[in-house]
């Protein structure tokens, strides 16, 4: 009898249509194959040949498949089934890949965690997937065992419990505990072919951003990732030859989908780091020969800060750097291709799925003013700008950046029909909430968001969600959050709140409480402004334009930001610094919400 596949088990997800995953497959577009294919397709050409780097081992192509199989086997014998999930928090280490190829191999599905989240987000990650177990890393800075332990009797259906990294910790499983165990010697070699995946299985759980504060999933298949890996390390000329640096949390869409994922296809070299420090970075350029790193924009401006300690390494090995997460600057593109002297791939990308891209060989004005083109045009993919009435814009006017397709490589959010609803229109349109605009020679140039998220350091965060937080404070009666500026993060959190009755509060006193509650710091505010009323629009709606046009202009007159900064930042809210120094635009923050 043949097995049902995740399409059958797994409840709550949005599956590709038979008729899609036949046009897609037929096309060359998805190649019908599994993470445990490539795998085993590098053991048999490069056994021996370094898959992963971390900071302090290389292992090869044979030693992963061996402990990615060795884990297979080990969480087979506790319990967990096909399409079971497991909520995964690990820093950037190789343990990591061990846990993505073993739980790929058995159908199992990871839920991707990152570093940063905290017991709201990890509480409802595990109950929203009814998870079977959870990994959580050990001698970090934050606990993350006490954490779960606060939740755990809230998730009975959470019965495995592991450990990754540090001294193992009584009632929990070990990882590497479980991979000192040979339990392989137990099993026929070919035991764990029975359990192979379907290539459109769910092989991982990304995670996006909410309006309710908390993570959407975002399934992705084995055929939709593979097909990532093979047009984006195209656009980034991956080959067998490359070594690429990876520094973001390994977990995350962008990693996987453009930094290990091509090396996993090509047969490159991954090489991961949990430090966040310019030198190291620099220090491992040299030591490995990198010759592709991807950043985001954050990471580049501290890179240019050290340039006195970047002259001690010889950096001659890095051919190419690509940036995504966030629009990077001209300033920042030109400072990779005249003092790097490397070429640049300009990246706008989705854990949805939609990626636009420059080539690493695109010309120097299209790598500085556009993010490129789509990686795939195929007469199945479609891609419009529009706007608000849906209607499609004329060439070179802004719209939303709306996407059809198997580019497009999700069809909806986890167990979530309102987001997905919201999400997309009765033609199978996804709406990004991006605004672009297209040039004549068909590449797109970022113009700015839709809604009001905020871009911190490349993490979105959404401040509804944060509001809803700060209300919960007993001196709080109102609050609003926006983005102000900031040259090294893009953005930061502000706070205005009104405090209940004309009583005080205090910043720390803020930060205090969302520690309290168990929100992830970045999603903190970093900068609080106590109003006694607010500034309205003609419905009687809190100004959020006017709030950042406040705070912005603040930032100036306290000299932390310049004007050029200022009025950057303004522009898509269609003000600057001086409409607020003139009292051109009047802010009046006596408005009380009706």
């Amino acid at each position: 009898m043949e097995r049902k596949t995740h399409r059958e088990i797994v409840k709550g997800w949005y599956p590709f249509s038979r008729e899609e995953i036949k046009q897609y497959v037929s096309r060359g577009i998805w190649r019908n194959l599994t993470f445990g294919d490539i795998l085993d397709r590098n053991v048999a050409n490069i056994p021996d040949k370094p898959a992963v780097i971390d900071d302090t081992r290389s292992v090869t192509w044979l030693e992963l498949a061996q402990k990615a199989d060795r884990l297979a086997l080990h969480f087979k014998r506790l319990g967990l089934e096909y399409g079971d999930f497991v909520v995964m928090i690990t820093p950037n280490v190789v343990e990591f890949y061990f846990l993505l190829f073993g739980l790929a191999r058995i159908g199992v599905i990871p839920v991707m965690g990152l570093p940063r989240h905290r017991r709201k987000e990890v509480s409802y990650l595990a109950s929203l997937h009814e998870a079977k177990a959870i990994v959580v890393p050990v001698g970090e800075k934050f606990d993350y065992v006490g954490m779960v332990r606060e939740f755990r009797s809230d998730t009975p259906i959470l019965k495995h419990f592991c450990t990754l990294g540090g001294p193992p910790v009584g009632g929990w499983t070990s990882i590497e505990k479980l991979l000192e165990e040979r339990i392989e010697e137990n099993y026929p070699k070919d035991h764990l072919a029975q359990f192979k995946p379907d290539p459109n299985d769910i092989v991982v759980e990304q995670l996006s951003g909410g309006t309710t504060g908390l993570p959407k999933g975002i399934p992705r298949t084995h055929n939709d990732y593979i097909y990532i890996w093979d047009y984006v390390g195209r656009r980034e000329g991956n080959t067998d030859e490359s070594v690429c640096l990876c520094i973001p949390p390994v977990a995350h869409n962008m990693p996987i989908s453009d930094i290990a994922g091509p090396m996993f296809l090509r047969g490159g070299v991954t090489v991961i780091t949990k430090s966040t420090r310019p030198e190291d970075h620099f220090r491992i350029i040299e030591k490995h020969r990198v010759t592709n790193v991807d950043l985001v924009p954050v990471l580049i401006s501290y890179w240019m800060e050290a340039g006195e300690v970047m002259k001690k390494y010889d950096l001659s090995s890095l051919k190419i750097v690509a940036c995504g997460a966030q629009k990077a600057k001209p300033e920042i593109v030109r400072w990779c291709i005249e003092k790097l002297g490397v070429s640049f791939c300009n990246t706008f990308g989705m854990t949805e799925g939609p990626v636009i891209a420059t080539r690493w060989d695109s010309p120097k004005e299209a790598q500085l003013n556009t993010v490129g083109r789509p990686i795939l045009t195929d007469e199945l993919v479609t891609i419009k700008l529009v706007d608000n009435d849906n209607g499609e814009v004329p060439p070179g006017a802004v719209g939303e950046l709306v996407v059809r397709g198997p580019m497009m490589t999700f069809k909806g959010y986890f167990r979530n029909p309102e987001e997905t609803a919201k999400s997309f229109d009765e033609q199978g349109f996804f709406h990004t909430g991006d605004l672009m605009s297209v040039r004549p020679d068909g590449r797109y140039v970022v113009e700015g968001r839709k809604k009001d998220m905020i871009i911190r350091g490349g993490e979105n965060v959404y401040p509804e969600p944060v509001e809803g937080w700060l209300m919960k404070h007993p001196r709080v009666a109102n609050a609003a959050v926006v983005g102000m500026p900031d040259a090294k993060l893009g953005e930061k959190l502000c706070a205005f709140i009104q405090a209940t009755g004309g009583q005080t509060i205090t910043f720390a006193e803020v930060q205090q409480f969302m520690k309290e509650q168990g929100v992830a710091v970045y999603q903190w505010p970093e900068r609080l402004e106590v109003a006694q009323g607010w500034p309205l629009t003609p419905v009687n709606k809190i100004d959020k334009r006017l709030l950042r046009g406040f705070v912005t202009y603040r930032l100036l007159e306290e000299g932390l930001i310049d004007v050029a900064l200022g009025d950057e930042f303004l522009a898509k809210d269609k003000l600057t610094v001086d409409d607020i120094r003139t009292g051109k635009v009047k802010i009046d923050f006596t408005g009380s919400p009706g």
